[in-house]
């Protein structure tokens, strides 16, 4: 099957002779395309000239594009090839496989047939779609542009004046006209001039309406753009923790600096990498502009962590003439292991969630009292439950909590957890009563959580933060997001009160920092004036009181108790 050669750019919208030069940045990677580039399998695929052919010379208003249907296989061999090709940015392939490939419908290979999963071609079954693109109605005002439209990052790329301008203003008050519910959306403008070097106004609306059933927009509101900010900047601490640290030591305002992510890349990197980064976008979706950002970050702050400045480069200028190969910086973003769109997704669920809660949540001084009683807890039924049992499969059938219980534990700890399941490392009901078998069990563990039934059927413990080895090099270790718990037969969290006291006595606050202490005798979690939760050696019997660290109430009836069973959980993110 032979390929119909076709201009590679929209012509009527682009500046030829820029775009012409900035083709010599990829011409080395030519010998990469005849290495990787298997013409029967992208066609194959993506059914070039079948599918879409009709559509890519139209100028009619009413275009009909053919969507297919692709299994697991050949979608995972489709996404390594696009990964694997460096193609320059005046191949002509790129405006058919834009097209094509976000007119893919992926299918589980599972819920096919088995005799649809033998062949390949059997796979690509097609349906037809009519997209009714009017642009007569729309005039033409290059000082106006739709609400959502974030007008401080405008991105016009290698667009001419005024034809190419004009083109894309009309795109987006078009989207605008038949979306009205999208009241905030960044992304849009960007995506629609980058789809406009490569196609007809009337495709460039068809694909931004196909980025937006897939629900690819990265937001179309103000809240789910915030989430997606805060999501990336958890993504930051969790993936790469060392360039999280570098960047809270170096930038006074955090915030502001995680929320240009998404500009690091359409704004600043060169057009010959955006291109490539858009070849992986419309087949995997947002979870590659997460990864590329991840990359960004991790490279900019090996670049600035031995510099002496105080006032280190701008990662805007970094990104601009960055110093790396784009083959390099995907190198980089792909090798970020367990990083699933699963798990982004339910972040992302969760920190909208906690947005809406917090919009809504009423200001007085009410909850100034509230906050400042005398225990700092928080009881469940004031929580803002953002883990449902959907999030949580995987309760470990030994442990003495129930999945109920697991729930509300779930929705107390830091938001980068619940996208964890829970593991069972330590249970005295098989490990048996002995303090130096626990510990060998945790030794290497930073995170866990620490269960107790008295045998009085009372439930309590504690979340622990903190590397359990860091007892063999100081006295109290641990940081403050450990907390203390009750679960029966109440439900209270009891937090850090650094969290709410701000005391330049360093006695008070070094009583407020006792998190985690071990000896040969007993484990101590919280002291100052008392300790919170203390077992002895043998896990047998315990003592809880008032402790500064948290100002808790004893966390069961009777300040000594008796074990029945103690257990340690661990956080299992490989199913995330």
């Amino acid at each position: 099957m032979s390929i119909i050669t076709i201009h590679p750019f929209y012509s009527d919208a682009v500046i030829g002779d820029i775009l012409a030069q900035t083709e010599k940045p990829l011409s080395q990677q030519q010998q990469n395309i005849q290495k990787h580039y298997h013409y029967k399998d992208l066609v194959g695929l993506l059914s070039w000239n079948n599918a879409n052919s009709q559509c890519f010379n139209s100028t009619d208003s009413s275009l009909s594009v053919t969507t297919h249907a692709v299994l697991d296989d050949d979608f995972n061999r489709l996404k390594y090839l696009i990964r694997s090709v460096l193609w320059p940015i005046n191949h002509y392939i790129r405006r058919q496989m834009w097209m094509n490939i976000l007119t893919l419908n992926r299918v589980r290979s599972s819920k096919q047939p088995r005799h649809v999963r033998q062949s390949s071609q059997a796979t690509l079954t097609s349906t037809i779609v009519i997209i009714d693109n009017d642009f007569s109605s729309l005039s033409s005002n290059h000082n106006q542009l739709p609400n959502f439209v974030d007008t401080t990052n405008l991105c016009f790329y290698h667009l001419n004046e005024p034809t190419g301008h004009s083109l894309l203003q009309r795109i987006l008050f078009t989207f605008a006209l038949h979306h009205p519910d999208v009241t905030y959306c960044p992304t849009l403008q960007p995506f629609s001039a980058l789809l406009l070097h490569y196609h007809t106004e009337y495709e460039v609306l068809y694909l931004i309406n196909r980025l937006l059933v897939k629900n690819w927009l990265c937001g179309v509101t103000r809240l789910q753009w915030e989430a997606h900010c805060n999501v990336f900047m958890k993504l930051v601490r969790l993936y790469y923790k060392s360039a999280a640290d570098i960047i809270d030591l170096r930038f006074a305002n955090m915030k502001s600096f995680y929320q240009e992510w998404f500009w690091w890349i359409f704004r600043y990197l060169p057009f010959t990498y955006l291109t490539k980064i858009m070849d992986c976008f419309f087949l995997e979706g947002p979870k590659i502009l997460f990864r590329i950002s991840l990359a960004l970050v991790h490279l900019y702050t090996k670049r600035i962590k031995d510099k002496s400045n105080k006032n280190p480069s701008d990662i805007a200028d970094f990104c601009q003439h960055i110093p790396v190969s784009i083959d390099h910086l995907l190198r980089v973003a792909f090798d970020i292991r367990n990083f699933k769109r699963r798990t982004i997704d339910q972040l992302i669920e969760n920190e909208e969630k906690l947005l809406r809660t917090t919009h809504q949540q009423p200001s007085n001084d009410n909850t100034k009292e509230n906050s400042n009683s005398i225990s700092h807890g928080i009881s469940s039924d004031r929580q803002p439950q953002l883990v449902t049992s959907q999030h949580l499969t995987q309760i470990p059938n030994k442990s003495i909590l129930d999945h109920k219980q697991f729930l509300t534990l779930w929705n107390w700890l830091p938001v980068r957890f619940s996208i964890a399941q829970p593991s069972l490392v330590f249970t005295t009901e098989e490990h048996g009563f002995r303090l130096q078998t626990l510990l060998d069990k945790i030794d290497e563990i930073e995170y866990s959580i620490l269960i107790i039934k008295a045998t009085n059927g009372e439930i309590f413990g504690a979340f622990c933060a903190g590397l359990w080895s860091d007892r063999h090099k100081r006295a109290y270790f641990g940081f403050g997001e450990t907390f203390l718990f009750t679960l029966v037969p109440k439900q209270i969290k009891y937090s850090w009160v650094g969290q709410q006291h701000d005391d330049s006595n360093r006695q008070n606050q070094a009583k407020r920092e006792m998190f985690l202490y071990v000896n040969n005798e007993k484990l101590v979690i919280g002291g100052g004036n008392g300790d919170g939760l203390c077992i002895d050696q043998s896990l047998c019997e315990g003592l809880t009181t008032h402790c500064d660290t948290f100002n808790n109430e004893p966390l069961c009836s009777q300040s000594y108790f008796s074990i029945s069973v103690l257990e340690m959980i661990a956080f299992d993110f490989s199913e995330s």
